[in-house]
């Protein structure tokens, strides 16, 4: 078919739905009634005008009346049309792609670039940057008239709710059919075809590009920061500076209690329902093999691909990464940790045993002694086959580490070796 006969095709399909639209009544009645209100204004309380403008109405009148007795197009003849529409557009588009190349067209990017040569962004940025002020007035206003009318806040909450079921329902029905009459081989190859069809080189120049772009942005940070500190950092500061001192602590404080309390409310929701439905949570209890075993698999899996690298390589990345990393840091992290220990046990010295003996007392002794009983006989039965390997290298290095030949001492270090060697004498029922 030529493109001349889709182009008439196209222009007959067009001029169909143009005529349903101007007969359909909601457009005549809308026509008539905008008509009536320009003459009306026109004519307002001159007898004259109101003489010259009555045959006008009269004909709209009649106009209406009319139209109102004709039979309306058919709903199903408009949608057919709109079909024909869309179908008979992507044909002379597919046509035209069939012919054409598109590096090669006609435009050359013509269109664009008129576009954006006649386009001032400048001017568009001060009319966003100035509309800020009467934006929020008018929401102000909005929200000032609107909560005069609680019921119609009810109403809207009632229409989200309604959405919300709606959608809930909609989803269902649209994979009901998927359920009902796809297989498992069918869908598995429609949904994974996905994953098949995407251009991996495509994909791979995307991630090296952002990454690339993320890349020159840390960069860029790096050699446009002040004072020692990348630019981020000194405007994200900056930003969060602000908002802290606006910021009340005391209501901080009250929301993340509320955070707290609510996600104690969520796990305690599930609960009750597990407890209701134990059918649930036997499937839930019974899949905890199958799901560490995955896990373990896919860790599994990560470090044999290193047992493969060529040692050469391996070398050099393990070089690279101790090199990088900062001992000092470590250490100080290590000291501030403590430093932070040493504060909340000068601010509160019985913390630890308060703490430590409430749980203690409220741990029932008959419970954690049969635990016990059964765990410790068994945990060393299990390593006993390791006991020859493990056991030399940590006796000789325990020893190692209490002996006093084996480095500095203290008189804290001897007292501890005196008091170990009397508790070791007493229990084998020897005399110091």
């Amino acid at each position: 078919m030529s493109i001349g006969n889709n182009q008439e095709q196209l222009s007959e399909i067009i001029s169909r739905l143009a005529g349903a639209l101007i007969q359909a009544r909601c457009t005549i009645r809308l026509f008539t009634a905008a008509a009536e209100n320009i003459l009306g204004f026109w004519s307002g309380a001159s007898s004259l005008k109101q003489k010259v403008t009555s045959p006008f109405k009269r004909l709209l009148t009649n106009l209406l009346r009319k139209n109102m007795d004709k039979k309306p197009v058919p709903p199903a003849d408009i949608s057919a049309d709109l079909a024909r529409l869309v179908t008979k557009m992507a044909v002379i588009i597919n046509e035209s792609h069939a012919k054409g190349d598109p590096g090669k067209g006609p435009d050359s990017g013509a269109s664009i670039r008129a576009f954006l040569q006649n386009l001032d962004l400048g001017e568009i940025s001060e009319m966003v940057e100035k509309s800020d002020p009467y934006i929020i007035k008018a929401l102000e206003n909005f929200n000032k008239e609107l909560w005069k009318y609680p019921a119609k806040i009810g109403a809207l909450v009632g229409t989200a709710i309604a959405l919300m079921n709606t959608a809930v329902k909609g989803s269902r029905e649209f994979l009901l059919p998927i359920e009902r009459a796809i297989g498992p081989e069918l869908l598995a190859d429609m949904s994974l075809s996905l994953i098949k069809g995407l251009n991996g080189k495509e994909t791979a120049r995307l991630i090296s590009t952002s990454c690339e772009l993320i890349r020159r942005l840390h960069t860029g940070s790096i050699l446009l920061g002040r004072g020692g500190k990348p630019l981020m950092q000194s405007y994200l500061t900056e930003l969060l500076r602000e908002c802290a001192s606006m910021i009340d602590p005391e209501l901080v404080k009250k929301m993340l209690v509320i955070f707290s309390e609510d996600r104690l409310s969520i796990s305690n929701a599930f609960s009750d329902t597990l407890a209701d439905n134990p059918g649930l949570a036997l499937s839930r209890l019974a899949s905890i093999g199958s799901v560490q075993t995955s896990a373990l698999k896919a860790g599994s899996r990560r470090l044999r691909v290193y047992e493969k690298i060529d040692q050469a390589g391996f070398n050099s990345a393990v070089s690279e990464s101790i090199s990088d990393l900062d001992t000092f840091e470590v250490a100080e992290f290590v000291n501030s940790a403590c430093r932070v220990l040493n504060l909340i046990h000068e601010a509160r010295p019985d913390i630890l045993s308060n703490m430590a003996g409430g749980v203690v007392d409220s741990l029932s002794t008959d419970e954690v002694g049969k635990t016990l009983k059964w765990m410790v006989p068994d945990l060393v039965q299990a390593v006993k086959p390791l006991a020859p390997a493990i056991m030399p290298v940590l006796i000789r290095g325990l020893s190692e580490m209490i002996s006093p030949d084996a480095g500095v001492t203290s008189p804290e270090q001897g007292e501890a070796l005196q008091t170990l060697r009397a508790a070791l004498a007493r229990s084998s029922g020897e005399e110091l």
